[in-house]
């Protein structure tokens, strides 16, 4: 019966039943329409047909398996060191660090005639010559210091190198990490400048010509000293005049919290005291100088140095030379103002005077943790300014909706 129903509702026009049955079996492969009787033959013939188109097709599973390996084997691994970079230890080394200083400023301050003698500015090397119990803060606060700039470097390049993968290109998306590199750069300057800085003797400089390291020949021009009511200094400036290796003249001036600087910081001469010395000029032909205790200048090819001042024939002050005599042999010799010393191959040496005058000191200073400082104060400011645009950008008619 319901092939029937089929069949008529397919073929209203057949004018009898018995037509239909002996033309099932030739479309059974053309029509789908065909009667029960046609069904079973269309079956087998189409499933053959369409199972080996399918297969082919369909994507193999086990490409998928290779590709999957890698990435959990990553993401395992990826946390075991993912608290490096976080800021929870970010904030744990800050308030150590504070920690740190805190307790070492009450202990440099009990131990300054004791184990703290050494220490001065910002010389770390004065921790460990030689290392004691009382500086263990130190010790720690440079491993909670290594620690902190690990961190804030691991947290810096990833942060950096997600955004530019995820296509950010904007400056002012990089703010923070400008600023987190302002950080890794001022750790970078305390490191080299407390333990690559030195900070020699003092050298007085009067009216004459004296060597000073790192800035060729100088001398005192001028002494300008501005006193407060009770006697103490205000403000001093000392005017110099510089002499190159060419022969070339410069002038500068040197007072508190303005030094002669060369290399962008890296050396830096430092006005420290004024007054009056005691200094002897020598002099032969063209070359000459002027020295105080302890100094030396070298006169042609020959190096003088005035060891110190001895009582002199007549009652007045002889100056204590350390030359090369005739024979080549290093010696002291002593002469008054007038007197003559005779240097390696028959040269004559003046002592021109002796007499006290004006003088300053200066301490030059080498430090090169300067330039470094110098960086991170640009990459500070530029950070600042990225990060301002950054939230000016966002004011706005909806920012204040």
């Amino acid at each position: 019966m319901p092939s029937a129903e089929r069949s008529d509702a397919t073929a209203p026009a057949s004018p009898a039943p018995s037509t239909s049955t002996p033309t099932a079996t030739s479309t059974a492969t053309s029509t789908p329409t065909s009667t029960p009787t046609s069904t079973p033959t269309s079956t087998p013939t189409s499933t053959p047909t369409s199972r080996p188109t399918s297969r082919p097709t369909s994507p193999p599973t086990p490409t998928a398996t290779p590709t999957a390996t890698p990435i959990a084997t990553v993401a395992a691994v990826a946390p075991r060191w993912a608290w490096l970079r976080s800021q929870g230890l970010g904030i744990l080394c800050g308030f150590a660090t504070v920690l740190l200083l805190a307790v070492g400023s009450v202990v440099i301050a009990a131990t300054r005639d004791g184990a703290s003698a050494a220490v001065g500015l910002d010389d770390l090397r004065g921790f460990f010559s030689p290392p004691s119990w009382a500086h263990l803060w130190l010790y720690l606060l440079l491993a909670v210091a290594g620690l902190y700039a690990l961190n804030a470097s691991l947290a810096t390049w990833d942060t950096v190198s997600r955004r530019w993968r995820a296509g950010v290109r904007a400056p002012s998306a990089y703010a923070a990490s400008v600023i987190h590199v302002a950080f890794l750069l001022g750790l970078a300057a305390h490191a080299v400048g407390g333990f690559l800085g030195s900070d020699p003797a003092p050298f007085v400089l009067t009216r004459g010509w004296q060597e000073l390291p790192g800035f060729g020949d100088v001398r005192l021009v001028a002494l300008e000293v501005d006193a407060l009511p009770d006697g103490m200094p205000r403000r001093a400036e000392a005017r110099l005049e510089l002499r190159d290796a060419a022969g070339r003249l410069s002038s500068a001036t040197a007072g508190y919290n303005a030094p002669l600087s060369r290399g962008l910081g890296a050396r830096v001469a430092l006005l420290g005291d004024w007054g009056r010395a005691w200094v002897a000029r020598v002099a032969s032909g063209a070359d000459g100088c002027a020295l105080a205790v302890g100094q030396g200048c070298r006169i042609g090819a020959e190096r003088v140095t005035l060891v110190g001042f001895a009582p002199g024939d007549g009652g007045g002050a002889a100056a204590l030379l350390r030359v090369r005599g005739v024979s080549g042999a290093e010696e002291e010799r002593a002469a008054t103002a007038g007197g003559l010393v005779a240097l390696r191959g028959g040269r004559p040496l003046e002592v021109e005077a002796i007499a006290p005058e004006p003088a300053v000191a200066l301490r030059v200073r080498e430090s090169p943790g300067n330039p470094w400082a110098l960086a991170a104060a640009i990459a500070m400011v530029a950070g600042v300014t990225l990060l301002w645009r950054r939230l000016a950008g966002r004011r706005g008619p909806d920012a204040t909706a």
